[in-house]
């Protein structure tokens, strides 16, 4: 979005002109992000690509396998980190680059046009010269490693239950050969109340190609860490180069097979090959070449930094304490290089302090010819390691003002504006049913013959009878919740369909009308075509034409369309129908208002976006044909006013009231969290007001899961009446159909006497 800057004869814009795209999340371009967040680039378009939305601090991953931390503790949330700096975030993985076209090419979406590039993926563990990887594990990607460890342990334990031994060979010999050792160990023997390692169930052998442990460093800090392996029990091979991983077993050149029930390996650096065959120069050893710049020697407008990048002149260990020193001279550079500027020299320093975990809280320090150990080095280790995870997700929260000078509002409308001056995008930013209805209700509309409005009886669609055919119309607008054009489109075109599916009809033919906002024209153009392509692909998947529409400049991004279906007559479905024994049910999980509104702030976390992403871009198509073969009396689908409001159209003045339990509500992930946290979207008030036709919402208002009805959902589920007999048919086929959350939530009887038509229990 434009920044706009006004005053009484100034108006200032800053649209986006250049693009900068960040491949990967490592440590280099963590400081990046902060960089551009404190001291923002207007018109600097930035786009991070990462396979991973949490990404590990590897310095923290002894303390995670020791169990000294948790999964967060060791993780850096991507999403709120690009957020604060203005990134858009895509989730996904790299598989080529055209360097002369400048485009990036991931795996599942159109690819990235760029000015500029950086790239900061990180290494894995060489395993050049060694046969049958596909029998061991390699310490990174550490994400993949957490898995593998989660079932090793359990493995270990099962074990010792049996009393029975296990081996965990760790082939390598460098600082995190010696931190998984001792690591490992730590965690099974508290696990397992074990005190002597010689009592010990588990068994580790390290094999390194290697004479001696940590060879790279002092003799004083490899005879401390040799004291420490020989203390605990841990047997080290020296000199055995490996050539084979076999299943439980390693074969080294010397001949020597050692058996293992798992082996790991933590050998020397490797990179990803598709940077060289991409055309990037690299060095002899495979890494990118880079100038003391950071800047890559072959293409000027390429940059890399941390493992991937090798300076020339300048050869340094592929260490996490060298990748993060990257990060500020590689933020300053890109800075530069997008203003034309000319770049500032970054020099390595030659020794730098290196903290190995010895698994128990301890630590080895060790810098050139200086190496200690000791607890303290250990607490120092900590402060450190948990002060950089801190700095990166401990952001500050959002700040937004209520311009309005003091008087002009007063009382609970300042206080309700004030709460919501954040303003929700999605179906989050409706218009309150409430006054929709007040207005629509005086207008003198026009009675056509054969046409049925769109009211709230027949779904926000309208009907157009044509003999045996019954057309359906329908239009939705969403203004964008999320910086990313073409995931935004794929969400906002599943919404835009789902009154058509709600009503039994099929999808015909769409028309589009989209704002962009104002840009460079390669910058817009590139929106363009990534919003179009989301919306198209959903299209082609529902068999609907696009056969239209209208572009136009916006100070934000937003997407609708207009969509025709057709049905056969007396095949729709309507809101209105429910009949006193139907059996309520639910198709999709509730709470993307929260969430969303959450992600506004910088509060949810990456997993909770990412599974809320997920769920908005599964179509209803599939499940109103479950919903329809099982005698669906009634249906609609859950969008901006809530579950309630939805709930409450269905109800009307029938004469029929709705049993509706709350702890059967299938909820997403941190929906809860964030509801109990007091984030609401801003709709979330102006849909309570059905709080008045709930007949017991007294006894049930502190509930967890009460806020929950009144939150506005975008590209939400289907809420059905089926038959009782048909229930658990209807469910299997949800099911099959890939609707793994759709669940019972209440049922239908008669009316009583009260005065709220939806009774919660």
């Amino acid at each position: 979005m434009p920044v706009v800057d006004t005053d009484m004869d100034k108006l200032s814009v800053s649209p986006k002109v250049k693009h900068l795209v960040l491949l990967g999340g490592g440590h280099s371009h963590l400081a990046v992000l902060m960089h551009l967040a404190m001291k923002p680039l207007p018109g600097l378009q930035v786009t991070l690509v990462s396979r991973d939305i949490h990404t590990p601090y590897s310095g923290s991953l002894p303390g995670y396998i020791s169990g000294f931390y948790k999964f967060d503790d060791i993780h850096i949330d991507l999403r709120p980190l690009a957020q604060y700096c203005g990134a858009t975030l895509i989730r996904d993985e790299v598989r080529q680059v055209n360097l002369e076209k400048k485009l990036v090419y991931c795996t599942g979406r159109p690819p990235l046009e760029f000015d500029f590039l950086s790239l900061n993926i990180g290494s894995a563990p060489d395993v050049y010269g060694i046969n049958g990887t596909e029998h061991a594990i390699a310490i990174k990607p550490i994400d993949r490693f957490i898995d593998h460890w989660q079932r090793i342990l359990t493995d270990i334990k099962t074990r010792a239950t049996a009393d029975a031994p296990y081996t965990v060979a760790i082939v390598g010999g460098g600082p995190a050969t010696v931190e998984l050792a001792f690591s490992a160990q730590y965690r099974v023997h508290q696990e397992l109340g074990i005190k002597n390692a010689e009592s010990s169930p588990l068994r580790i052998q390290i094999i390194s190609a290697d004479d001696e442990v940590l060879a790279s460093h002092s003799p004083k800090a490899r005879r401390i860490a040799q004291s420490l392996l020989h203390q605990r029990d841990i047997a080290f091979h020296p000199g055995h180069r490996v050539l084979e991983f076999r299943p439980n077993a390693v074969i080294c050149e010397n001949g020597q097979e050692i058996l293992a029930d798992c082996i790991i390996y933590a050998t020397g650096a490797s990179m990803a090959q598709w940077p060289a065959k991409c055309g990037l120069k690299t060095t002899a050893d495979g890494f990118i070449e880079v100038t003391d710049s950071l800047q890559s020697t072959s293409h000027e407008f390429v940059f890399a930094g941390g493992d991937v990048a090798s300076i020339v002149g300048y050869p340094r260990p592929k260490s996490g304490v060298y990748a993060v020193r990257h990060g500020k001279p590689l933020a300053q550079n890109l800075v530069r290089f997008a203003l034309g500027k000319k770049l500032t020299r970054y020099i390595p320093q030659k020794n730098a302090l290196a903290l190995i975990s010895t698994g128990d809280k301890g630590a080895i320090a060790s810098r050139g010819s200086l190496a200690l150990h000791g607890r303290w080095v250990g607490t120092i280790k900590t402060w450190i390691d948990n002060g950089f995870v801190r700095k990166h997700n401990h952001l500050p929260p959002l700040q937004v003002d209520l311009a309005l000078p003091t008087g002009l509002i007063r009382g609970e409308e300042e206080i309700a504006l004030k709460k919501h001056a954040l303003r929700c995008g999605g179906c989050g930013g409706k218009v309150p049913d409430a006054t929709l209805t007040s207005v629509i209700s005086t207008l003198p509309l026009y009675q056509r013959k054969n046409v049925i409005p769109a009211t709230f009886e027949t779904e926000d669609a309208a009907i157009l009878m044509d003999g045996d055919h019954t057309i359906v119309q329908s239009v939705d607008y969403l203004r964008a919740f999320i910086s990313d054009p073409w995931l935004f489109a794929r969400i906002a075109a599943n919404h835009c369909l789902g009154d058509i599916h709600a009503m039994g009809a099929e999808p015909h033919s769409a028309m589009a009308i989209v704002n962009l906002p104002f840009a460079g024209d390669k910058i817009m153009a590139q929106q363009l075509r990534e919003l179009m392509t989301g919306c198209v692909d959903v299209l082609n998947d529902n068999e609907t034409a696009l056969i239209g529409g209208h572009t136009s400049e916006s100070t934000e991004l937003g997407m609708g369309l207009s969509i025709n279906g057709c049905c056969t007559a007396g095949r729709l479905l309507r809101k209105k129908g429910l009949q006193v024994g139907d059996v309520l049910i639910l198709t999709k999980p509730l709470g993307t208002g929260t969430l969303l509104a959450a992600d506004m702030r910088r509060c949810a976390m990456g997993r909770w976006m990412e599974e809320a992403l997920a769920v908005m871009q599964v179509s209803n198509r599939q499940a109103v044909s479950c919903l329809r073969e099982n005698n669906a009396s009634a249906c609609t689908d859950i969008t901006g006013f809530g579950l309630a409001g939805h709930l409450m159209e269905m109800i009307g003045t029938d004469g029929i009231q709705v049993e509706l339990c709350l702890k059967d509500l299938p909820v997403m992930s941190g929906a809860m969290e964030t509801l109990s946290r007091g984030i609401f979207s801003s709709l979330h008030q102006k849909n309570a007001r059905h709080r008045a036709n709930m007949y017991n919402a007294e006894a049930f208002n502190r509930y967890p899961a009460f806020e929950l009805l009144f939150d506005p959902q975008t590209a939400g589920g289907l809420l059905a009446g089926i038959p009782a007999a048909r229930v658990e048919p209807c469910l299997a086929a949800l099911y099959k159909a890939g609707y793994a959350d759709a669940c019972v939530v209440g049922s239908v009887s008669a009316g009583s006497t009260g005065n709220g038509a939806v009774v919660l229990r």
